[in-house]
């Protein structure tokens, strides 16, 4: 499997991606047409099941944009299946201890970094395993395990999560964190602001390449200085009913 990530990582400074619930193969040549990077399918809050992702994902990489889908879960079910499927990064939600990300290792890399099963005809060897010790080491440097950060508990564990070998990269989910916190969201702006910054700062500093959603493009600058490198702007299901209501909003300020 191409690693399309590493080579768009070359090429550019930070890269741009869309979390998507409910996208089609237009809007997904539209993101192509745009310039975005990355696509996030997302199997936690949307209703996609693995095949669909993995159906789209195809699209996504024919396009020359990178897929991620964030699992609801994690399980062989999902990991095998998907990275089987050509998936190029995937996302693991709310990990808060160390063993979780180790145990997300095992599944997702072959062996001798985990304990990832050998399909010879999967979409990751483009069908036609040929080097069985090259293919595999070229298809684990490809495949990107992403953990995410949603709690004080994960937080807590970040060095030791930071230190699992297999670990590649690392995102924040801000909204559960607070949920989890009980905090509302003003208060969580102030008080999760510094731990975000140092779960970021401190992913950087461990070689993991980090990912934010940063969708005030107000913010984007100071999550590039935090060695963000792929900043998510929004969710499609978000930018499209803001697309509608502006479009329709429009036309009313016309009509009066």
């Amino acid at each position: 499997m191409k690693d399309r990530l590493k080579e768009l990582l070359e090429e550019h400074d930070h890269l741009y991606g869309v979390i998507c619930r409910d996208t089609t193969i237009v809007e997904l040549e539209l993101m192509a047409q745009a310039g975005y990077h990355v696509v996030w399918l997302d199997l936690e809050h949307g209703a996609q099941s693995n095949s669909e992702a993995i159906r789209v994902s195809r699209t996504i990489a024919h396009l020359g944009m990178v897929p991620l889908v964030r699992m609801p879960e994690l399980s062989r079910s999902h990991v095998q299946v998907l990275a089987d499927g050509g998936i190029q990064i995937l996302n693991l939600p709310d990990v808060r201890i160390a063993e979780q990300a180790e145990a997300f290792v095992q599944l997702g890399k072959y062996p001798p970094v985990g304990r990832r099963g050998v399909s010879s005809s999967s979409v990751n060897f483009d069908y036609h395993l040929v080097d069985s010790v090259q293919d595999l080491a070229d298809s684990n440097d490809a495949t990107r395990l992403m953990v995410m950060i949603e709690s004080d508990q994960g937080y807590e564990a970040l060095n030791a999560i930071l230190s699992v070998d297999g670990i590649d990269m690392l995102t924040i989910g801000p909204a559960d964190w607070a949920a989890s916190s009980g905090l509302d969201s003003v208060t969580a702006k102030t008080q999760l602001a510094p731990k975000i910054e140092h779960v970021l700062e401190a992913a950087a500093q461990a070689g993991k390449i980090t990912a934010m959603g940063a969708f005030d493009p107000n913010s984007v600058s100071r999550y590039l200085d935090l060695g963000v490198r792929i900043i998510f702007v929004g969710v499609d299901v978000n930018l499209k009913r803001k697309m509608l209501i502006d479009t329709l909003g429009r036309f009313h300020d016309a009509v009066g």
